[in-house]
């Protein structure tokens, strides 16, 4: 929201509580899903907050979560494709495809299909040692194959949150700020497709109202205009700033009178254009 000061931004945009942001999608600060509590204030959140990463500016996972249950039956057929083969090479692009990569995870735990919990994990581990934080990685994609085979659900949705938390406590030891928020983005922009997708198969304007973060996409369109300019006028960066600039005029048209199917689709093409772009140029 330009010239509002970044602390009072924040401020307003905690009331969202959407993205996500996937796993890692996102860069976030999350209560520990294993003791039910938020961590304790001191020296650690301080930390955070220098770095822009905290309760006020870093989307949750499981906000993103909690808005795609309100919209299904999600139509997985449709939403599914393949995941990625390849890594790409620049190291930026990784984290905005780790983010997408926990969006994935949910659709999984929604469809409820076995046999694609291990192989999610081996992609998670690959594109997490291109962002030198393997380690915190291996040991929740043993756990996922283990209570994916189990059928267990809630707890296989448990560990993606907590491995986007892992990730994000290992951008803050690199003190990566930037590489944070651009997992939180790759997670929110499937998160928006997924959603879109929902509504666009049954659509109501109580659904499609899910869909409208306007203050969300300005967090994002801040972070992306902040990066290094080696990165920022790369193809793809430059592609999902325009991109990213189209989702916030389309969301805008329905603030007052909400959208309409017709713009839903114009976001869920967008979204899926995007997505995907971050798949293909390596």
């Amino acid at each position: 929201m330009p010239g509002l000061p970044r602390r009072k931004r924040a401020l307003r945009w905690v009331k969202l509580g959407y993205f996500p942001a996937l796993i890692v999608s996102g860069s976030i600060l999350l209560a520990n899903p294993a003791r039910g509590q938020e961590e304790p204030v001191g020296p650690p959140g301080h930390e955070r907050e220098e770095l822009g990463v905290n309760r006020y500016t870093a989307p949750r996972i499981e906000h993103v979560f909690e808005q795609l249950d309100k919209l299904k039956p999600l139509p997985f057929a449709q939403l599914w494709r393949d995941l990625p083969s390849t890594s790409p090479r620049q190291r930026e692009q990784k984290g905005l495809i780790f983010g997408s990569l926990i969006a994935d995870g949910f659709l999984i735990v929604t469809a409820q299909k076995q046999e694609m919990v291990d192989p999610l994990g081996r992609v998670l581990i690959r594109e997490a040692r291109g962002l030198g934080v393997a380690d915190r990685v291996i040991r929740h994609s043993a756990s996922l194959t283990e209570l994916g085979r189990a059928g267990n659900w809630p707890a296989v949705r448990r560990e993606l949150v907590a491995t986007q938390e892992d990730v994000e406590h290992a951008m803050i030891d690199l003190r990566d700020e930037k590489m944070a928020a651009l997992i939180s983005l790759g997670g929110w922009l499937r998160g928006l497709e997924i959603g879109a997708t929902a509504v666009v198969a049954k659509f109501s304007p109580d659904r499609a109202r899910v869909l409208v973060q306007p203050e969300l996409v300005d967090y994002y369109t801040e972070e992306l205009n902040t990066l290094p300019p080696l990165v920022a006028h790369t193809p793809v960066f430059e592609k999902l700033r325009s991109g990213i600039k189209e989702i916030r005029s389309t969301l805008s048209q329905g603030q007052n009178s909400g959208l309409q199917p017709s713009q839903v689709r114009a976001i869920q093409a967008a979204a899926r254009d995007l997505d995907l772009s971050l798949r293909r140029q390596n």
